[in-house]
């Protein structure tokens, strides 16, 4: 059972489609078979109506012929698939009267008449189908005259202007299904697509207030949950403002003080566990202050930058290898995609001894990844490592381990753009940090 709801379209709109569609296919089924059925009893009873007047009017015109001349009244009623001839009582059927076939004889001839059905019958008094119908009708002077007419037909089939009729009514209600479904599934769309873009951009427009009850309410909602995240993150950054002041002057005041002790080694150990607390508060208010900044979307040209920072490693005694080209710009911010390259090959050239850049690009993704050849990461560890502060190393020197922050930014302006930040331990010894970044999304 499982499979099977399995193998049903993700797609709400498709499933809804298809479940008010299949139960719209078996209504006009079911609706098509009732017509089907009452035309069968129609034609079926305008067929007997006909052989019956046909009969009747037949035993009118023998009964009122003198018995001599009754052989030219029935040359004159042979015609078409019609016959009429006088029969013995040893030639008259057996088979039990229809009741139905005489009762109506009976009233269109005003008096009464025995008919029996003379065609073969298929043990249980129906006639068999396309079998010459037969009868044999006794007039009132006791003379047996059996009628054969055409064969039973199978009922005729639908014409065709009602089944035009009925396709185009299909259609139009198919359209007005599809409708109706896109009118309901819209507004979950509208709002999965400001949830993406509230996850991107916390300035992303409010979501429209209009359409049914329900959908306004969810959007009412939705804009609450909006402007609460953005009081929040605007208190936390003023927070963060004011954290920052407040941490760097006591520390500028240390350094200062530090200058006048007299032990130089003392001052040394002093001033290192001061460069150590700058560093660590750095980092963390600049991971807590988040990717938001003022800086403009705009083309950027990957290869150029890559090719930047390999001669800015070169000045620093690094080499940094680049292997492949991206086939256009990518449209990013620019400032926030080297922040991210950078710490990648920083993390490789710390932990792996040196850092090899390799470009993929095509039409819908461009993919930056940075390889190294050091130990690796154990695949248990390799998601942990991108969250905040998670360090493989145990210490907190930050000339060995820095505070395990690099990999976590640069997975957070992966996300800014759409993409993905991915590790992996490569076959030959290393691990592979790859970038993702879809060309078709929307930066904020």
């Amino acid at each position: 059972m499982r499979l099977g709801w399995r193998a049903w379209p993700s797609s709400l709109f498709v499933r809804m489609a298809l479940i008010l569609l299949l139960g719209l296919l078996v209504a006009q089924g079911v609706s098509l078979w009732l017509q089907w059925a009452e035309r069968a009893t129609v034609v079926s009873q305008a067929r007997g109506q006909n052989v019956v007047d046909r009969i009747a009017e037949a035993v009118r015109v023998l009964e009122a012929t003198a018995p001599a001349a009754r052989g030219a009244a029935l040359e004159r009623m042979q015609y078409g698939d019609w016959q009429v001839r006088l029969i013995s009582e040893e030639q008259v059927s057996q088979n039990p009267p229809r009741g139905m076939m005489q009762h109506m004889l009976n009233t269109r001839l005003g008096s009464a008449r025995e008919i029996r059905p003379a065609g073969a019958s298929n043990g249980m008094g129906m006639m068999r189908r396309n079998l010459p119908r037969s009868f044999d009708v006794r007039l009132q002077d006791g003379q047996w005259v059996r009628f054969i007419g055409g064969r039973e037909l199978d009922t005729p089939a639908l014409p065709g202007d009602l089944l035009l009729r009925l396709a185009v009514t299909l259609l139009i209600v198919i359209g007005v299904v599809l409708m109706a479904v896109r009118q309901a599934t819209q507004p979950l769309q509208q709002l999965a697509q400001a949830a993406d873009a509230l996850g991107r951009d916390l300035d992303a427009p409010a979501l429209r207030e209009v359409g049914p009850l329900e959908t306004r309410r969810a959007a009412q909602a939705f804009n609450r949950m909006q402007a609460r995240i953005k009081r929040l993150v605007s208190e936390r950054s003023r927070a963060l403002a004011a954290v920052s002041h407040d941490l760097r002057t006591p520390l500028t005041r240390l350094r200062l003080r530090a200058e006048l002790v007299d032990d130089e080694k003392l001052r040394d150990q002093i001033a290192a566990d001061l460069d150590a607390m700058a560093a660590m508060l750095d980092a963390t208010l600049d991971y807590l202050r988040g990717l938001q900044n003022s800086e403009a979307v705009r083309p950027i040209d990957i290869n150029a930058l890559l090719a930047s920072m390999s001669e800015d490693a070169l000045v620093l005694g690094r080499q940094i290898n680049v292997e492949g080209l991206a086939l256009a710009p990518y449209t990013g911010r620019l400032s926030n995609l080297r922040r991210a390259v950078q710490n990648l090959i920083d993390n490789a050239i710390k932990y792996g001894g040196g850092a090899h850049v390799r470009v993929q690009d095509d039409a819908t993704e461009l993919r930056i990844m940075v390889e190294d050849a050091g130990p690796g990461i154990a695949p248990f560890e390799l998601t942990r490592v991108t969250e905040p502060y998670y360090r493989l190393e145990a210490s907190r020197n930050s000339a060995t381990g820095g505070v395990g922050l690099g990999l976590s930014i640069a997975k957070d302006i992966a996300l800014l753009h759409g993409g993905d930040l991915v590790l992996t331990n490569r076959a030959q010894g290393g691990l592979c940090a790859t970038l993702s970044l879809p060309r078709m999304a929307r930066v904020p």
